[in-house]
């Protein structure tokens, strides 16, 4: 006669998946950092600020991201018996300690020098890098390129003298689902931000107070300018981000 034998474990040891949603102060949050510390497992929130992750009861879960503070919490039994919401709060203090520890107070804007100024490092440019101003590129001419020669044209003090309204992380992320130029090509391959900190770096450039009228198509130069900056700086906060 043959005998089995069944070993029932504890419902709390078993692992299944648990659903939960991630919000901020303003709205969800697309690419939060949700880190199973029990089972040394990871997963990102989507567009929609959901995540699932296979867990257990009793379980430890993180979540943060670089604009967030880090939130702990233990798993109950009453977690997996609906979609867990997960609320953290924005680091914009720790964010604007940094901001203003690498700024550099810009010099008194002289436009008739700084044209002066450009056009002649635009000739020597020219001179030294002819094939980067051909027919064969794309556009006629290393867009980025200009754009960090023509920067001292584009001071913030300039656009200071009107009244401003701040361009917001979502009118980015609108302004490069739709427009030609500003594109998810020019994000990844010119300004290097990665795919997965697509939104995080338009919330770090919200930071910066950006003038709505940027979006102005005569203003194309003057944003680029200003992202091809703000994207050193976002870098260098995410490589100091993945040491710590």
């Amino acid at each position: 006669m043959k005998y089995f034998i069944f070993i029932l474990l504890p419902f709390s040891m078993l692992s299944q998946n648990i659903t939960g949603k991630v919000y901020d102060n303003d709205t969800t949050v697309k690419g939060i950092d949700v880190f199973n510390l029990s089972k040394k497992t990871r997963t990102y929130t989507d567009n929609y600020g959901s995540f699932t992750i296979k867990a257990s009861i009793g379980d430890t879960l993180s979540f943060h991201s670089i604009f967030h503070n880090k939130k702990i919490i233990k798993l109950t039994e009453t977690d997996f018996n609906d979609v867990i919401v997960i609320e953290l709060r924005k680091t914009i203090n720790r964010l604007n300690e940094i901001l203003i520890q690498n700024n550099i107070k810009p010099k008194e804007f002289n436009q008739e020098q700084v044209q002066k100024t450009f056009e002649e490092q635009t000739k020597e440019d020219i001179k030294r890098n002819p094939h980067k101003y051909g027919t064969s590129s794309k556009y006629g001419l290393d867009i980025v390129r200009v754009a960090k020669l023509i920067g001292k044209l584009l001071k913030k003090d300039k656009i200071k003298n009107a009244s401003t309204i701040p361009l917001s992380h979502k009118d980015l992320d609108s302004l490069f689902s739709n427009n030609t130029f500003f594109n998810e090509t020019l994000l990844v391959n010119d300004l290097a931000i990665p795919k997965d900190y697509k939104h995080l770096f338009f919330e770090y450039c919200e930071t910066k107070n950006l003038n709505k009228t940027f979006l102005s198509k005569k203003n194309d130069i003057i944003l680029l300018d200003s992202l091809i900056s703000y994207s050193k700086s976002f870098l260098k906060i995410i490589e100091e981000s993945k040491k710590k």
